[in-house]
């Protein structure tokens, strides 16, 4: 990655590249432990199984509803976990320290008159497992039990869906999810395992508000700044780039939220090498994301995303590695 980015970025300004900025751009990333540069599920490396975004953007959850199930995800495990709580901080783990995983998504609410659903940690490989029967277990090594997270439904309520489970022996690793397209009959290494149990959805979208292209906004816990670029939370490496490339200034108000509450897949870090670029040839204008010319088709996407008009170079004749155009996908509604 940083080495595509530097290899871009002599071309495109045609100058002598730096390797100390390189050290500082790696180490700054390592000393901050970012961990969004992942989509918002992988299976086996480089490999993204929900690529394509959902069709209703991303979420910010307003109300909680009765007893919900979470997913989360983490590249560095590269394992789901599963609670009730929607922060990161309350998953089981064996050890101290960051285990970087994020809330990807809202699984359905457990608030049947079924079993319980009952979650086990796994201490020998961090698996986790949610099941009704926890007698499937017995005499299997390294299994606690986590919590309850409420009641199955049975499956002929209206609004009742099952939640299909699968494993991957790979990462000794469960995952669960509502729609069966997702992996069908098993890919990437997940074996499907069958229904789990049955949930509702209990939180409607008039309960959840949409998160929009070009919104920035700043994480309560770490004081980052994240930006939604083209339906995915991306966050800005530094101060300086999120000056330079949207205008960003000291003082001024961006809505503080808890990031880990956002549904919705990550993107990658907007990095310290981002720049807006004008080619006076031809009059076009570029945003420099990670090494890539991404070329900005017209106004309203500049304004949407806020680029920072004054802060454009002009080069007589840009080359490099293109990406595809800059676009809006989630625009603002009403």
């Amino acid at each position: 990655m940083i080495k595509n980015y530097f290899i871009g970025l002599c071309i495109v300004i045609l100058a002598s590249c730096s390797a100390t900025n390189d050290d500082n751009i790696q180490n700054f990333g390592e000393s901050k432990n970012l961990d969004l540069s992942t989509e918002s599920f992988r299976g086996d490396v480089g490999v993204t199984i929900d690529d394509e975004l959902p069709s209703n953007g991303i979420y910010f959850l307003r109300t909680a509803s009765q007893n919900p199930i979470y997913g989360f995800y983490s590249s560095h495990t590269n394992k789901h976990l599963y609670s009730h709580f929607s922060i990161a901080n309350m998953l089981p783990r064996t050890q101290p320290g960051e285990y970087y995983y994020f809330l990807e998504r809202f699984l359905g609410s457990a608030s049947g008159k079924g079993k319980e659903i009952t979650a086990w940690f796994n201490v020998n490989n961090e698996d986790l497992l949610l099941t009704t029967t926890p007698e499937e277990l017995d005499g299997q090594n390294g299994w606690r039990k986590d919590d309850d997270l409420g009641k199955s439904y049975n499956g002929d309520e209206p609004g009742s869906f099952p939640i299909y489970r699968y494993y991957r022996q790979k990462t000794s690793s469960h995952f669960y999810t509502r729609d069966r397209n997702e992996l069908g009959d098993g890919k990437f290494g997940f074996v499907y395992e069958g229904i789990a149990f049955y949930l509702k959805n209990e939180t409607t979208e008039q309960e959840l508000r949409q998160v929009h292209d070009g919104l920035l906004m700043k994480d309560k816990t770490t004081g980052y700044l994240y930006i939604i670029i083209e339906g995915r939370i991306r966050i800005l490496e530094t101060m300086e780039v999120a000056n330079r490339v949207f205008g960003v200034k000291d003082g001024n108000y961006y809505p503080e939220v808890n990031i880990d509450e956002l549904i919705g897949p990550r993107g990658k870090i907007v990095n310290a090498g981002a720049k807006l670029i004008e080619d006076t040839r031809t009059g076009k204008i570029y945003f420099l994301d990670n090494g890539l010319l991404r070329y900005i088709p017209d106004p309203k996407t500049l304004r949407v995303y806020m680029l920072n008009e004054k802060a454009i170079e002009k080069i007589n004749g840009v080359v490099g590695f293109t990406g595809p155009d800059l676009t809006v996908k989630f625009p603002y509604v009403k």
